[in-house]
């Protein structure tokens, strides 16, 4: 099956999913493969081409939320994975595949959609039960909040995101991280996410979003002047 054209365009953001060959593990601990990650990211390749929002690394996947500042996100992507690979075989000493295909996509379009991205990417972990809180886990990119040094490249959130994403009250934001979804909301951002443009499932009586997809982010944010989808 050919696979889905990528829509191309620097105004909004991409959640991407790469996933390891048969999802089995890296090969390598996940420190280590967190420092290759980290360290290709930050390469002129990449940098130059891509702003990262968050980045969350998992045993056998990644999350990340970045912006093309070219409309050409398959460029350093095609790099990304191709680096990331060449130094992973080199380390573990193997010539197989690291990953287990292409990676996938989905388009972020308006503000809500981006939080919501955003709060499932840190919330991974959690949910895994690897940890209890979004700030414990140390193959985020949200330990960069509290410690800009633990990555070697600015977080950049997305321009449209909101005033409160200038992490401005990072307490504030933790607590709104670290508040399960209601309403079994996390199965239903996995059903959003797998659409190339991210879109909630419509109520089939009502034909709209239910309005409880907005709850958690006009409760805690005041977001009711954010875009939603119709």
């Amino acid at each position: 099956m050919p696979r889905t054209p990528l829509i191309r365009t620097t105004q909004h953001p991409y959640h991407i999913v790469c996933r390891s060959n048969n999802r089995e593990w890296f090969y390598l601990p996940i420190s280590d493969f967190w420092n290759i990650l980290l360290e290709v990211l930050a390469r002129e390749a990449v940098a130059h081409k891509l702003r990262v929002h968050a980045l969350v690394l998992m045993s056998n996947h990644f999350h990340l939320l970045a912006t093309s500042l070219d409309g050409n996100l398959d460029e350093p992507m095609g790099y990304l994975l191709r680096e990331v690979c060449r130094e992973v075989n080199k380390q573990a000493n193997r010539i197989n595949h690291v990953f287990g295909g292409p990676y996938k996509w989905s388009l972020i379009t308006n503000t809500s959609y981006y939080l919501h991205c955003l709060k499932y990417i840190y919330r991974n972990p959690v949910n895994a039960q690897i940890c209890n809180r979004v700030e414990e886990y140390p193959f985020s990119t949200l330990t960069a909040h509290s410690d800009p040094t633990r990555v070697p490249f600015s977080l950049v959130h997305w321009k449209w995101s909101g005033d409160w994403l200038k992490w401005g009250d990072f307490q504030s934001v933790l607590n709104w991280l670290n508040t399960p979804y209601p309403h079994g909301l996390n199965d239903y951002l996995k059903v959003a996410l797998r659409h190339r443009q991210f879109k909630f499932p419509k109520d089939r009586n009502t034909r709209k979003v239910p309005g409880y997809f907005w709850e958690d982010l006009n409760r805690t944010f005041n977001l009711n002047s954010a875009p939603h989808q119709k």
